[in-house]
C-alpha cells in the first residue's frame, strides 16, 4: 500500500475526476430521466469514474496486480484499530442527523407532522449505499487519501479532497435535482467536513478502505431516513454540527496522532 501511495498522483486523479464526469452531467441536463430512485438525477451513474481513474492510474504508475491490490482493500477488515472505529463510521451521521433535526426543531423550522421514513429500512439502504460507495472510496479514499495525508497532514488531505467532492456534485445539486443556491453552498460545507470526518477516521481507524465506504454509506442512509425522504434535509443546519466533529476528531489526533 505505502508503495503504492508513494507512486500515486492524487492531483491528477482528481482532474480526471472532474473532466470525465461532464459528460454524465450534460447527459442528465440534456435528456433528464424521471422516476428514478430517491430522485437523483441519471448523472448517478458518474459513480463509477472515481474508481475507474483510480485503477488505471494505479496499473499505469505500479502494475495490474496493484491495481487488484487496491480493490482487495475493501476487505481490509483486519486493518481496523479497534470496534470503536466501526461504531463511529456507522453512529456518526445517524448522530450528526438527530441532532440536526432536534436543532430545527429548537429553531420552529416546519417539519412533516407524518414521518414516512421508516427506520426500519435503514438496513435494506445502509446495502444499497454501501455498494455504490465502494465505486467512489475505491478513488477518494483507496487511492488519493493516503498520498495527500502523507504529504500534507490529514485535515488539509481532507479540505482538498472534500473540496473537489463537493464541487463533483454541484451540478447534479443545482441543475439535476434542483436546489437552490443557498442549500448547494450548504451541501458544499456539509461535504467538505463530511470528507474531514472521514479522513480522521480513516487515518486514525487503521487506514481501512472498508471504513470509509461504511461511512459514505451511512450519509446517502441518513439522507433519505431524514424526513421525508430528505425533502426537509437542510445542510445549513448539519454542516456546522459535522464541522464541530471534525474539530473534535482533529483535536484527538493532536494528542494521539494516528501511525
Amino acid at each position: 500500500m505505502n508503495d503504492v501511495a508513494a507512486a500515486s498522483h492524487p492531483i491528477r486523479f482528481l482532474a480526471w475526476t472532474l473532466a470525465l464526469s461532464i459528460p454524465f452531467h450534460v447527459s442528465s441536463v440534456l435528456w433528464p430521466v424521471q422516476g428514478l430512485p430517491f430522485g437523483l438525477p441519471v448523472s448517478v451513474v458518474m459513480i463509477v469514474v472515481p474508481a475507474t481513474i483510480a485503477t488505471i492510474l494505479t496499473a499505469h504508475e505500479a502494475g495490474a496486480r496493484r491495481a487488484r491490490d487496491l480493490w482487495l482493500r475493501l476487505a481490509d477488515v483486519k486493518r481496523i484499530a479497534g470496534a470503536r472505529w466501526i461504531a463511529l463510521a456507522l453512529l456518526c451521521m445517524p448522530l450528526a442527523s438527530l441532532a440536526a433535526y432536534g436543532a430545527m426543531v429548537a429553531l420552529g423550522r416546519p417539519l412533516p407532522e407524518v414521518i414516512h421514513s421508516p427506520p426500519w429500512q435503514a438496513p435494506m439502504l445502509i446495502a444499497v449505499f454501501f455498494l455504490g460507495a465502494i465505486f467512489e472510496e475505491v478513488g477518494w479514499t483507496g487511492y488519493a487519501t493516503e498520498p495527500l495525508q502523507r504529504r500534507y497532514g490529514v485535515t488539509s488531505a481532507g479540505l482538498i479532497i472534500g473540496s473537489v467532492w463537493a464541487l463533483w456534485h454541484v451540478p447534479a445539486w443545482w441543475l439535476g435535482q434542483g436546489h437552490t443556491l443557498a442549500w448547494v453552498i450548504g451541501q458544499c460545507a456539509a461535504t467538505i467536513a463530511m470528507r474531514l470526518v472521514m479522513g480522521h477516521i480513516y487515518a486514525a481507524g487503521g487506514r481501512s478502505l472498508f471504513l470509509a465506504v461504511l461511512f459514505h454509506a451511512m450519509i446517502n442512509t441518513c439522507w433519505v431516513l431524514f424526513p421525508n425522504g430528505g425533502s426537509h434535509y437542510d445542510p445549513l443546519v448539519i454542516a456546522p454540527i459535522l464541522a464541530a466533529i471534525a474539530a473534535a476528531l482533529a483535536a484527538r489526533e493532536r494528542h494521539d496522532p494516528p501511525p
